[in-house]
């Protein structure tokens, strides 16, 4: 599991980022402004299900009455063991806990089930180039019956895996975009940049990547979001200490799945700088913006 999860999630939200915090989505200020008043919208967003968001980042983001999307998935090979449930077994005490943060007000939505990706430690038959539109189609569909199963009510939002909505399915790179839009309220793209809220299409919405990035690079993302009076979508996989498990057990306290890691440090200075700019800022899940900007 360790290394699956972790070749899946190596291209889990897309590109890296040009330049801390210098999306080119927004270029100039805009005159939108946003709920309370605020010049910018900043959405944390998390991918994969990981248990750290659980551990670690729900409680940090609770702290200051802010909620995150966590874009859910589960990897070949651990169906209903990881963090979406199938469609028969009995609910897992992880499954519980993640319909508590969504009880809680954070947003769960979709982010396919076994996440494709052409990584070489990827199992074969799950990468990109095995699919097709049917099958992508039919596991689009069980992804939003298992979100159901937890409690999630439409609209649900999504996000790409490996930066699918770029390289598309099968040998020849189709785009399954239209799919997404079927069934979804909004997609987070592989683009890098902060959306200005004006003219942003609600599939195709870009993002910044946290993985890696320190405090000040992290606020510096907050920064140009103001500056621009744009939407900034932030995108996180592990945030702690990398940890190799044994096994899927769920203990929060002890092993836990984590890769491509930001340090809780630079998590926590993020949220806290959040909260200190919230005149200006407005910290919500990536749904509720994309509803607040729905045309």
């Amino acid at each position: 599991m360790a290394s699956a999860s972790a070749g899946a999630g190596a291209g889990s939200g897309g590109a890296a980022n040009g330049g801390a915090g210098m999306g080119g989505g927004a270029a100039g200020a805009s005159s939108y402004i946003f709920p309370n008043g605020a010049v910018a919208a900043v959405s944390l967003t998390y991918d994969d299900g990981l248990d750290p968001h659980l551990a670690t980042v729900i409680p940090a983001l609770d702290a200051h009455g802010f909620k995150g999307t966590f874009f859910l998935a589960n990897f070949e090979g651990v169906d209903h063991m990881w963090a979406l449930p199938n469609l028969k077994d009995p609910l897992t005490a992880r499954h519980m806990a993640w319909q508590a943060a969504l009880k809680n007000g954070h947003e769960l939505a979709g982010h396919t089930v076994n996440h494709p990706c052409n990584s070489a430690t990827k199992a074969p038959g799950y990468h990109l180039t095995d699919y097709d539109l049917p099958r992508m189609s039919a596991e689009l569909d069980d992804d939003v019956a298992r979100l159901k199963r937890l409690g999630v009510l439409s609209p649900i939002t999504f996000a790409y895996p490996c930066m699918s909505d770029k390289i598309g399915l099968g040998p020849t790179g189709q785009d399954y975009s239209p799919l997404v839009a079927a069934r979804f309220l909004a997609a987070r793209t592989s683009d890098v940049g902060v959306a200005d809220p004006r003219t942003v299409q609600l599939f195709h919405v870009p993002l910044l990547d946290a993985g890696s990035q320190t405090a000040e690079q992290l606020k510096a993302m907050v920064d140009q979001a103001i500056l621009a009076h744009g939407w900034l979508v932030v995108l996180f996989h592990g945030v702690g200490v990398e940890q190799t498990c044994p096994n899927l057990d769920f203990n929060l306290q002890g092993c836990m799945i984590n890769y491509l890691t930001t340090t809780t440090d630079a998590h926590q200075a993020l949220v806290d700088y959040l909260a200190q700019k919230q005149a200006q800022v407005w910290t919500a899940p990536f749904g509720t913006v994309a509803k607040s900007l729905q045309k």
